[in-house]
């Protein structure tokens, strides 16, 4: 009995001993793990002021300049650009320097300078410029398909004109392959962000936390929030390339037809059978499409025997064919699917 009692006493004794050290130990893991959140916080956060630090000297601001009126009056819109080359070639918005008669580039440093317009591509909303002089600071194309929804990217620009140099905003990526049409304009392949993007912001940069350009910054919706849009550089880099070398302009096989991607909702707008697919939303006389005999309100489903089901997907298929070359596209007319041959044609100037 005695032993017993013994026994049971070392028992006690021993899970009060147990119960005295985790409530030491737990206070002490609790009083630790904020000071490791916090460490990692301020790791992002160096690592996001290097990657500014690394690109920023190469994002400048352009001043467009147009005379308009009886009296001449100059008009100016003004944006941001990025330095793709070390011997000035700028990327930026068509939209910036369309129709300008004088452009001015100031970089970060305080340096101005006039440049001179290379070549545009209204399609895709991109242009480059050139300002004369070596050795300028570049940031560097980056691998957009690594990104993924949900990675931070970072804006920068020179929204509002304001003095004292870029801009810097912080967001996350929602999708990296919508299209979409604002007024008379079709967008194909932009990145959606929530980096606020505002007026100066365009053709500036949108940038990973590696530093390298993965988008030029192009549109923000009037009358949301949080929701801008960026031109992916697995277009723009071949734009800016093709834009570059002579003939100054891009050369690209056209179907001529304005493409939609099939939501529920466009669905139901167009009353169509399919609820996936790319809809022809609009077809231009004369085009290869309309004379293979396809018509506004097809529904396409596959192109050269591969399925599309985004309208940027559909446009990255038939960018990678050349004027001339003859492709199958499969589609439905109501319940009917049909298949044609189109030979496409040079894109209508």
């Amino acid at each position: 009995m005695i032993r017993h009692r013994y026994f049971f006493s070392v028992a006690v004794l021993a899970l009060l001993l147990m119960l005295a050290i985790t409530a030491c130990i737990a206070p002490q893991e609790q009083a630790t793990a904020p000071a490791s959140n916090g460490a990692d916080a301020i790791a992002l956060s160096n690592a996001i002021a290097d990657v500014v630090e690394q690109v920023m000297p190469a994002v400048v601001f352009i001043s467009a300049q147009t005379e308009w009126g009886f009296f001449q009056r100059p008009a100016i819109q003004t944006g941001s650009g990025v330095i793709i080359r070390p011997d000035g070639y700028i990327l930026t918005n068509n939209h910036v320097v369309e129709g300008a008669d004088r452009l001015e580039v100031t970089l970060p440093d305080g340096r101005t300078f006039e440049a001179a317009l290379t070549g545009t591509d209204p399609l895709t909303d991109l242009a480059v410029i050139k300002i004369e002089g070596q050795n300028f600071p570049t940031a560097p194309f980056g691998d957009v398909t690594q990104l993924r929804p949900g990675n931070l990217v970072i804006a920068i620009g020179n929204p509002l004109g304001l003095e004292g140099g870029p801009t810097i905003t912080l967001g996350v990526v929602s999708n990296t392959e919508r299209s979409f049409t604002l007024g008379e304009t079709t967008f194909y392949d932009v990145i959606q962000t929530d980096a606020a993007i505002n007026p100066g912001n365009s053709g500036g940069p949108l940038v990973d936390l590696r530093g390298q350009v993965v988008g030029i910054n192009t549109v923000l919706i009037g009358g949301a929030e949080n929701i801008g849009f960026a031109i992916s550089t697995s277009t723009a880099q071949p734009v800016s390339q093709s834009l570059i070398a002579p003939p100054h302009r891009v050369i690209r096989p056209w179907l001529g037809v304005l493409l939609s991607t099939v939501t529920p909702a466009v669905a139901a707008e167009y009353r169509l059978v399919r609820t996936s697919g790319v809809l022809v939303a609009r077809l231009v006389d004369g085009s290869p499409a309309a004379k293979a005999g396809m018509r506004e309100g097809d529904v396409i489903t596959h192109f050269e025997g591969e399925e599309v089901t985004e309208a940027t997907q559909l446009i990255k298929a038939l960018w990678r064919h050349q004027v001339g070359d003859r492709v199958e596209i499969t589609f439905w007319r109501g319940e009917e699917e049909k298949k044609v041959v189109v030979e496409l044609s040079v894109e209508r100037p």
